[in-house]
């Protein structure tokens, strides 16, 4: 993403992650790009005089990386003056989780933010490492092809 390199757009996971956000939140607005910021939301509402931002995942399976994707954006959105609420939405599993950020979190994202700069800094290419997740990647064929 540094280098601006987009992963396979027609990798079956994100087609199958696009049609389940369209098809089941149809009066939603979109796969919202928020300018200025390197995010592109599945849904963005005001509701009850809040802003909201949601992250539509397929499963549960992998929440917790839903949930640090979702924090980055409000973290994103907070820099540059904006308070915005977060939700992480599984509709197979009819989950929706509200998401906050807190002071913890801004430390974390902070933090990792100054790793990765450090890392990218080195211009270094890592090793590439073979999780069981590789296959489903829309990088997959950047690492393993």
């Amino acid at each position: 993403m540094y280098h601006q390199i987009c992963g396979d757009q027609m990798n079956e996971f994100l087609y199958i992650g696009r049609l389940l956000s369209e098809d089941t939140f149809k009066r939603k607005k979109h796969e919202i790009v928020l300018a200025d910021l390197p995010a592109k939301v599945d849904i963005i509402e005001s509701r009850n005089g809040n802003m909201i931002i949601a992250e539509v995942k397929k499963s549960s399976r992998l929440i917790e990386n839903g949930i640090l994707q979702l924090k980055y954006y409000l973290y994103m959105l907070k820099k540059k003056g904006y308070i915005f609420k977060g939700e992480i939405k599984i509709p197979k599993e009819k989950i929706s989780k509200k998401i906050e950020l807190n002071d913890d979190d801004i430390k974390f994202i902070e933090k990792s933010l100054e790793e990765i700069n450090e890392f990218l800094s080195l211009g270094i290419i890592p090793t590439p490492e073979k999780k069981t997740i590789c296959t489903k990647c829309s990088h997959y064929e950047f690492c393993w092809v």
